[in-house]
């Protein structure tokens, strides 16, 4: 079964590419704020975007988000086009309104479950502003998709997940059926 992965970007690139990397999906939708300071940098910037830092030292610069895992290395057509900005990026406006998250997510995620019944939607919500992610994982669980986080195996540094990070599927059990 075909997977989509619905992924929401803040200011650290690499949770989501482990997450792209782990959940192996054949198309990523990317959730980002727009603006000359948003996040959709991070997923259309030209050049080398992506900031690996120390502190307030940059220590590396990478490509976008789709090129480091090679989303857009594929002939047209070639596995359902696995990337294509002018579909699969949603921009926020303002990534601190739970208003307009929501109803973008959750307005993407129901055209999907219509346009591609066959396919596993995902989610994962580690990147972007906590009301950003609280809108993913609201739009998520509403809809029903499988949910995950992409977390550091020991959690120490409390500002952002850093590298050496694993994908885990969170239980949305709890759902109330009422």
């Amino acid at each position: 079964m075909p997977k989509i992965l619905l992924v929401t970007v803040g200011g650290s690139f690499q949770p989501i590419v482990t997450s792209i990397r782990t959940l192996q999906p054949e198309r990523v939708i990317f959730i980002a704020s727009d603006g000359d300071k948003g996040s959709k940098s991070q997923v259309i910037g030209e050049g080398t975007p992506c900031e690996v830092r120390r502190g307030t030292e940059i220590i590396e610069r990478l490509p976008n988000i789709p090129t480091q895992v090679e989303l857009g290395d594929m002939p047209s057509g070639t596995l359902r086009d696995r990337f294509q900005p002018n579909r699969d990026l949603i921009l926020i406006q303002n990534p601190d309104d739970l208003s307009e998250c929501y109803l973008k997510i959750h307005q993407c995620i129901s055209q999907l479950q219509q346009t591609a019944p066959d396919d596993k939607i995902l989610a994962d919500y580690t990147g972007g502003t906590k009301t950003l992610s609280a809108a993913m994982v609201l739009a998520a669980v509403d809809s029903g998709i499988s949910l995950y986080v992409t977390i550091a195996a020991s959690r120490e540094n409390l500002v952002k997940v850093e590298r050496g990070e694993a994908t885990r599927l969170v239980d949305t059990s709890f759902r109330f059926q009422g």
